[in-house]
């Protein structure tokens, strides 16, 4: 698929704040399967934004807004070629740090009685851990209800197995927690969702994970679209968790509230024949 995502955040202050630092991860990712034919961003009041590339393979772009200000907004607009490619052969890594644990991706006792039902074989089989992982993600799809409002960005994995609701991010967050508690290796991504590029979307971004598959690489894995391809994704970060991928990220000085609004709208494009 080919579409133009206009990702528009917008936060407001109960009063003046200055020094405001901003680290943005809204530059959707390139390689197999993914392409990037125009990126934007525009941060509104103006800042210089400069661009680092982070641990994980995430390109970053940060600025800070040191003058007093009582609204800050960031808008991305890029637009993206989606398709179905072959996976390319890993590299002879075994990712140990996506194994381990912090907040909100928590070891807990409801989190082990769901990695029972995962019943992983062979860990070293492909076909066995792929088994694996298909079992969790129906598992966490029948044991979690999507509904907005009921969580938090920080939301942690005990408090939403106790909800038994939550959001995209949430279901992420449960599905790698029962992966890691298994043996396998699994994050965090970031991005959008197009289930029908064909028509014009606004709602929200995205978030699922992917798990490494011996042999294979990484396997991408949505309990809140079981059976979406991965050409209906566009992807902008990895991480540990959501807090490694969020799309936006900052600190100001001042005794102010700080509130957020965000909003995604995808609107489908015509193909570009090469060589026209």
């Amino acid at each position: 698929m080919r579409v133009s995502i206009t990702h528009r955040t917008r936060y407001r202050y109960t009063s003046e704040v200055i020094e405001s630092q901003m680290e943005v991860r809204l530059r959707p990712w390139e390689g197999p399967g993914q392409r990037v034919h125009d990126f934007q961003l525009e941060v509104r009041p103006a800042a210089r934004v400069r661009t680092y590339m982070d641990g994980l393979g995430n390109r970053v772009q940060h600025f800070n807004r040191l003058e007093p200000h009582d609204e800050l907004e960031v808008v991305s607009r890029s637009t993206v070629e989606t398709w179905t490619a072959e996976v390319a052969p890993p590299l002879d890594l075994f990712p140990v740090d996506l194994l381990l644990f912090r907040p909100p991706v928590l070891d807990t006792a409801a989190v082990r009685r769901l990695g029972r039902r995962a019943r992983l074989g062979d860990p070293g089989s492909a076909h066995d851990v792929v088994e694996a992982l298909d079992r969790i993600a129906a598992v966490v799809a029948s044991t979690l209800t999507y509904m907005p409002d009921v969580t938090t960005v920080s939301s942690d994995v005990e408090e939403v197995l106790k909800l038994g609701r939550g959001v995209c991010q949430d279901f992420a967050h449960v599905f790698i927690a029962v992966a890691r508690t298994v043996g396998i290796p699994c994050r965090y991504v970031s991005g959008y969702v197009a289930p029908t590029p064909e028509e014009a979307f606004v709602g929200a971004s995205h978030a699922w994970a992917e798990a490494w598959v011996p042999g294979r690489g990484w396997r991408a894995y949505d309990p809140t679209h079981p059976g979406l391809g991965p050409e209906f994704y566009v992807r902008l970060a990895v991480g540990r968790d959501y807090r490694d991928a969020a799309p936006t990220r900052g600190v100001f000085v001042g005794p102010a509230v700080s509130t957020m609004e965000a909003s995604v709208e995808i609107r489908p494009c015509q193909p570009v024949t090469d060589g026209l």
